[in-house]
């Protein structure tokens, strides 16, 4: 009656839960998606496509609305120009130095006065 097995066995079963959870773990790290990082050629023609389409999108607006009105180059520069705009401030939003693309709109939490 001196061998007692209870001790022994949650000693054993504490040993099978740690090394289950260490277990767990490296396979969640392994699944785990990792962050992707773009390369400069890649952020170049992300760039270069923004601007084309934005651009052309405007272009093409301008143009429609000029043909079904009947008032040919006014439409097609004033959308011309919004394309342009609209381009440019994408490349500056893909372009900030921590790569955020996050709306550059007002801070939710009020002005940094005094912060």
């Amino acid at each position: 009656m001196g061998n007692d097995q209870r001790p022994n066995s949650s000693e054993k079963l504490r040993e099978f839960n740690k090394r289950l959870r260490r277990a767990q773990d490296a396979i969640q790290e392994k699944e785990a998606p990792k962050p992707q990082q773009q390369t400069a050629m890649g952020v170049a023609f992300r760039i270069a496509t923004e601007l084309v389409v934005a651009v052309a999108v405007g272009v093409g607006m301008g143009w429609g609305l000029d043909s079904w009105l009947g008032t040919k180059p006014i439409f097609l520069l004033i959308f011309f120009l919004l394309g342009a705009a609209a381009g440019l401030m994408n490349v500056i939003r893909i372009s900030k130095p921590d790569g955020s693309t996050k709306n550059s709109g007002p801070d939710p939490q009020g002005p940094r006065v005094g912060r």
